[in-house]
């Protein structure tokens, strides 16, 4: 009769959760050269397309240290026309709207005093990339 060996899995079961500085750990950890992803996967137990992927949010700005954080939002009564806007420059004219649709624009006022006005479709990486370019005093 041939011995089997038989693991015997105790504790809670489910899906494991991660940290996000535990995710930014591994993927630094995995940064090494060949075959380093699946070596820091096997020693830690997680698949290799969960570093990947942390890899890729990561570099999007998706996965991040810094714990969301909520702005106050202060809502301003829109410019009556033929008025210039108090934070709109001489030199750039705003664009005309589109017959098919305008898109409602949204006005962030950074922290320094500059206004940024984006789209309200703007992806949250870009607009992270935007405000940390135009933030610094």
């Amino acid at each position: 009769m041939a011995v089997q060996r038989i693991e015997v899995i105790t504790g809670a079961g489910g899906r494991r959760t991660y940290s996000p500085e535990e995710k930014i750990r591994l993927v630094g950890e995995a940064h090494g050269g060949r075959g380093a992803v699946a070596a820091v996967a096997r020693r830690h137990g997680v698949c290799t397309s969960l570093i990947y992927r942390w890899r890729r949010q990561l570099e999007s700005g998706e996965l991040s240290a810094e714990a969301p954080a909520f702005v106050p939002v202060h809502v301003l009564e829109a410019t009556p026309a033929g008025l210039p806007s108090p934070v709109m420059t001489p030199s750039a004219p705003e664009p005309a709207p589109s017959a098919e649709r305008r898109a409602a624009l949204v006005e962030v006022v950074l922290s320094n005093g500059r206004v940024l006005r984006v789209a309200e479709d703007i992806s949250p990486a870009t607009l992270r990339r935007l405000v940390g370019a135009l933030d610094a005093p």
